[in-house]
């Protein structure tokens, strides 16, 4: 520990009522990390900003990026008294085109040369993070298989990192003439060790990777044709809507009117 270190921990002693610092190398705090690293304080909103590209194949050809994508969501995440997780989601944005970079009023599937009506990012969702790492949704009927988990702590100098990953298959769907969806997912999770150590924190920076592998969605008409689609993101925590760019942002308010001050969740 170094003199400052000692100096802050030796303040917060003298301060009555004073919480001391995470034991971040404690396995047993795990959810703890993940919950401040992933969320706010313990219940209220954290926001995050995302962007990344959308590729696609089928089984002859190499992947190619289809477009690109950018969004906000927001998340509340409850630590409950049994050391599970509440989280609850709820996002907006936009599908844009790779090479200019703005969101799609149509689209041109370059697979099939069919123009389509993008219907952007509208999300919400929940899920529970038992106190041993498992990861569940709530069971709407759809789900055939799904199966998740929050990954340990693993820290290299200042720097920390957890993973959350799921996998979930569905039912067959007898609109799309019964054809069954699949999904492989992982996000990580990146901060700064004495950014999550520290219990006053209202706000604990941190970055996301995510990537998503699974079958063609509904939108792009591409039936029974074999092929998958994969999503390549990233992100970061914002203190407020404002720290995004005011074109997401109008895009947003102009489409969903209110969202930004009150997601619902």
């Amino acid at each position: 520990m170094n003199r400052r270190k000692m100096l802050s921990a030796a303040a917060l002693a003298l301060i009555p009522g004073a919480a001391a610092a995470l034991a971040i190398r404690d396995p047993a705090n795990g959810m703890k990390a993940y919950a401040r690293m992933r969320g706010g304080r313990n219940g209220d909103l954290a926001l995050w900003w995302y962007t990344g590209n959308v590729w696609g194949k089928t089984p002859s050809e190499v992947p190619r990026v289809l477009f690109t994508v950018q969004g906000l969501t927001f998340q509340r995440v409850l630590l409950k008294a049994d050391g599970s997780l509440e989280q609850r989601m709820a996002g907006r944005g936009w599908y844009a085109d790779a090479a200019t970079g703005r969101a799609l009023e149509t689209w041109i599937n370059p697979l099939t040369g069919a123009r389509l009506d993008p219907p952007h990012i509208r999300s919400l969702a929940a899920q529970t993070v038992r106190a041993d790492g498992a990861l569940t949704v709530p069971d709407d009927g759809r789900l055939a298989l799904f199966e998740g988990r929050v990954g340990g702590l693993a820290i290299s100098g200042d720097t920390l990192w957890m993973t959350e990953n799921f996998v979930a298959k569905s039912k067959p769907d007898t609109a799309r003439g019964g054809a069954v969806a699949t999904s492989s997912s992982l996000s990580t999770f990146t901060a700064r060790v004495a950014d999550v150590e520290d219990d006053a924190a209202g706000f604990v920076p941190c970055q996301l990777n995510y990537q998503n592998l699974g079958s063609w969605p509904a939108w792009m008409a591409m039936a029974e044709r074999p092929g998958m689609l994969s999503w390549q993101t990233y992100g970061h925590k914002l203190r407020s809507p404002d720290q995004a760019s005011a074109a997401l942002r109008d895009w947003i308010e102009a489409r969903h009117a209110g969202f930004l001050r009150d997601p619902g969740i």
